[in-house]
């Protein structure tokens, strides 16, 4: 029997072995000596020192290109969205001359009922009525319909939908803006 050549065996036997993989040079990137070889004198998959520098680089570049992405996509999605509604039925044109005489609230509240939806008020499976609230700001009037489901006897506001209608002192309409429906969350 040739014991050079068992020996020979044994060396590149006992070489694969102490070989670090790609994984290990991730975890433990010091295995590496500063010559770029491993102790058993292999260079593991030609990487150098240099190279695990570089893919270190390249991943912490992506994952800051991808917090980034992410960071504005979710302002994106944070921010208000500004819809008015618009038409002859929603908010028709000034049709109330600047001089005719200031309306009141409970006017305002029967003229912001005019201009909101058909049927969002109800009454549907879903919907029994709605609340308002007229508040005066600025020589105008804006009126808050909130709607309400009637549960035991008590008005339920719960994942139901709202609605401002602003009107000037003289009841035209400035701007009708739907609330935000209850399915797109917070």
């Amino acid at each position: 029997m040739d014991v050079a050549r068992v020996e020979r065996s044994a060396t590149r036997e006992d070489a694969r072995r102490r070989r670090p993989t790609r994984v290990s040079l991730a975890l433990n990137p010091g295995y590496l000596n500063p010559g770029g070889l491993n102790p058993g004198g292999l260079n593991p998959g030609g990487l150098n020192p240099g190279d695990l520098d570089q893919r270190r680089l390249g991943l912490r570049r992506a994952l800051a290109v991808t917090v980034g992405a992410l960071a504005f996509a979710c302002s994106a999605l944070a921010s208000p969205v500004l819809i008015y509604r618009e038409g002859q039925e929603y908010c028709p044109p000034h049709d109330r001359p600047a001089t005719a005489p200031r309306i009141t609230a409970a006017q305002a509240v029967e003229r912001a009922k005019a201009l909101l939806p058909k049927d969002f008020c109800g009454p549907s499976w879903y919907v029994s009525g709605c609340i308002f609230d007229p508040e005066r700001t600025f020589d105008s009037w804006r009126v808050f319909a909130q709607q309400y489901k009637l549960v035991n006897g008590e008005k339920d506001i719960r994942g139901r939908d709202h609605s401002y209608v602003v009107l000037d002192d003289v009841g035209n309409c400035v701007a009708n803006i739907p609330g935000t429906q209850p399915w797109a969350g917070s």
